[in-house]
């Protein structure tokens, strides 16, 4: 009996799990909860870190009648002339983002997403616990720069697990839900921070409960996308067997359907490598830095994000500097964070990824400069609510530019182009803990002249970047640079 002719239509992964369903459901799940601590192990500084009023003396060699927090953090002295060691200790954290994105985008292209995921969570809980111990501030700021390699890390990886995961038709969607369980950790945090005080304490609850995130972890899959790169097929077809049966899709077919899309990519493997192209195993950055197209796509991109972690982290870190009460100022800018990844949820599929980026860009810069003639006034609300209106375009334009990247690279690139677009963002992030510092020796005024340009800067450079809304995702560089040719 001769068999069935190879059904053309079975190209793809999701042809045969389909784009969504229970399947795709528990990876995003587990991937947004994960978020929550992404939120509280990054902003708590600004809590157990905040502004305080002080008079140095003595030529700044000692203090006095500084007002504690009640934070166990003021142990170490970080005023007058220690002042800046709190914002450098918060610079190590974000220079540990970088780091992480680098050393884990690494690991995650040679071993797999899953391995990281184990390896990463267990790290932030380890980090998260030797910082709540930590015996002085050098102690500190190294967990604390451990702890920003494991949490950007584990975010990065998880990210990819899930755009390596659905289907296009709902990817740029669950890109942007990604950033929900970062606006629910922004939204505890407050409330955690005010009923415990103590910076210890904060710490031990927004790390230790991580633990509950590993046992979860044993029923995430690998990637089917990166196990079909690395043509590791007696991993692929268990994984790809559980989701048709999680999703409840036919199964009597699911041999002759799994021996087709290995026969389309085994033919498009050989065909490379006929061609001498061997752009079906994984590329570093710098290879992908050798295409044309993706090479501006990728200086652009390096901008982007840089422009948004410095305007994003240099508004949330400062938000009490505004005036009116940290703890409330903080809880409105969380609650924010909700209402900004769902308006880009709704647009991003009309508008398209690139004049949506720009725009909110262009309206985050105005933001900021609007805020400059208020800084006279003897009232708070109007910067507040100003500040809040800047930080929740901000917030848009970085849930937007994650999916928005993920779309322009290959699956064989994906985590080394992510990565380095965060390491990029954590340059942003490591000079924004300074920016409570030069308001103080600048003013207010020329940190907003600064946020307010680099934003509307930005947003200029977008338009040179590809629309990539309702396209496949490349798997090689060369689909990929076809992708990014057109504006």
């Amino acid at each position: 009996m001769n068999s069935p002719t190879p059904t053309p239509n079975v190209r793809q992964v999701t042809d045969i799990i389909g784009e969504w369903g229970l399947w795709q459901l528990n990876i995003v799940l587990f991937s947004i909860s994960c978020n929550i601590f992404l939120a509280l192990n990054t902003l708590s500084v600004s809590f157990y870190a905040p502004t305080i009023k002080y008079w140095c003396s003595d030529n700044n060699n000692n203090y006095t009648n500084y007002v504690d927090t009640g934070a166990d953090y003021n142990q170490w002295h970080l005023i007058c002339n220690r002042r800046e060691l709190s914002s450098l200790t918060e610079s190590l954290h974000m220079l540990g983002y970088g780091m992480g994105a680098i050393i884990f985008g690494y690991l995650s292209g040679r071993f797999g997403r899953k391995p990281v995921l184990w390896i990463a969570i267990i790290l932030e809980v380890l980090a998260g616990l030797s910082s709540a111990l930590s015996v002085n501030i050098i102690h500190f700021s190294i967990s604390r720069l451990v702890l920003g390699m494991a949490v950007n890390g584990r975010y990065l990886t998880s990210f990819i697990l899930v755009t390596e995961s659905i289907g296009h038709k709902y990817r740029a969607t669950l890109g942007l839900c990604f950033h929900l369980g970062w606006a629910l950790g922004y939204c505890l945090l407050p409330g955690i921070a005010y009923l415990l005080r103590n910076f210890r304490e904060i710490l031990l609850v927004t790390s230790l409960p991580e633990i509950l995130w590993l046992v979860w972890l044993y029923w995430i899959p690998e990637s089917p996308r990166w196990l079909i790169t690395q043509s590791k097929w007696d991993r692929l077809e268990p994984v790809v067997k559980r989701a048709v049966r999680m999703n409840s899709l036919p199964i009597s077919d699911f041999q002759y359907q799994f021996q087709t899309l290995k026969k389309c990519y085994t033919n498009d493997e050989q065909q490379l490598n006929n061609n001498n192209n061997n752009e079906n195993k994984r590329s570093y950055i710098w290879e992908v830095l050798k295409s044309p197209n993706l090479r501006r796509t990728t200086l652009i991109m390096y901008f982007t994000w840089f422009v948004n972690a410095f305007v994003y982290y240099g508004i949330s870190l400062n938000i009490g500097s505004f005036g009116f009460n940290l703890f409330v100022n903080f809880l409105i800018a969380g609650l924010l964070e909700i209402p900004a990844t769902l308006l880009p949820m709704i647009a991003i599929n009309y508008m398209g990824r690139r004049p949506l980026t720009y725009g909110l860009m262009y309206l985050s810069g105005l933001s900021c400069l609007a805020i400059v003639p208020l800084l006279a006034l003897s009232v708070d609300w109007p910067r507040v609510t100003i500040a809040l209106i800047g930080k929740f375009f901000i917030t848009s334009s970085f849930a937007v530019i994650y999916p928005y990247a993920a779309e322009v690279y290959p699956t064989v690139a994906r985590d080394a182009g992510v990565g380095s677009c965060s390491v990029a963002s954590s340059i942003g992030s490591i000079l924004a803990p300074f920016v409570k510092d030069l308001s103080l020796s600048t003013g207010m005024n020329v940190v907003l002249y600064i946020l307010g340009g680099l934003s509307i800067a930005d947003g200029l450079t977008v338009h040179f970047l590809p629309e990539t809304r309702g396209q496949q995702i490349a798997d090689t560089v060369a689909e990929a640079e076809q992708i990014n040719k057109y504006f």
